[in-house]
């Protein structure tokens, strides 16, 4: 493994698994055929018969909370640069959605967080590629930072949202969900 440090080609990394040509196990030619039981077409490699099944990325991400208001980032890369999200990123193997949540609250925003109850679990009809979960949270002593990842930082009401700018349909969804459960409904 290389030590040098390597930052992801962000828009090819969303063309994964959509465009996937070749098996992850041997190499060989990918082509679709139906499998059973479920008769369904797949992605299935023609050298050592390895089926691809698209699955979407796990996502976890929290809503960080204080007094009645929501901390939103202001995203520093691709996709969706420049439009408002909370902190979340991919699950790594290994790792549960809950201690993603964590992590990434960390790294994006430099707070710690103690994570409350999953608000929900969020995907995209129009862009399966992800399942997101979104949890609750208290933010720790520290004051929110910038990051690569993270231009602006801010804790909004909730009529203050800024809906027409925000990243992503989970985005959206999430923060919709969290308004009701703040309003008791």
């Amino acid at each position: 493994m290389k030590n040098d440090r390597f930052e992801p080609n962000h828009h090819v990394q969303y063309r994964y698994p959509r465009e996937i040509k070749f098996c992850p196990l041997c190499g060989g030619d990918l082509e679709t055929r139906i499998i059973i039981p479920d008769n369904k077409p797949h992605q299935t490699c023609t050298r050592c018969g390895f089926v691809y099944f698209r699955n979407p990325k796990l996502v976890a991400g929290c809503l960080i909370e204080d007094a009645g208001r929501v901390l939103l980032l202001r995203r520093g890369i691709e996709p969706s640069f420049g439009l408002w999200t909370f902190p979340g990123g991919y699950v790594d193997y290994g790792e549960s959605p809950a201690e993603t949540a964590v992590r990434e609250t960390l790294e994006e925003v430099g707070i710690t967080v103690s994570l409350g109850p999953l608000v929900g679990i969020y995907t995209d009809p129009a862009n399966p590629m992800a399942a997101v979960a979104v949890y609750r949270g208290k933010p720790g002593p520290e004051t929110p930072g910038l990051s690569h990842e993270a231009t602006e930082v801010r804790y909004f009401a909730c009529e203050e949202i800024p809906w027409e700018e925000l990243a992503f349909y989970s985005t959206v969804e999430a923060l919709k969900e969290w308004i009701g459960l703040i309003n008791g409904r």
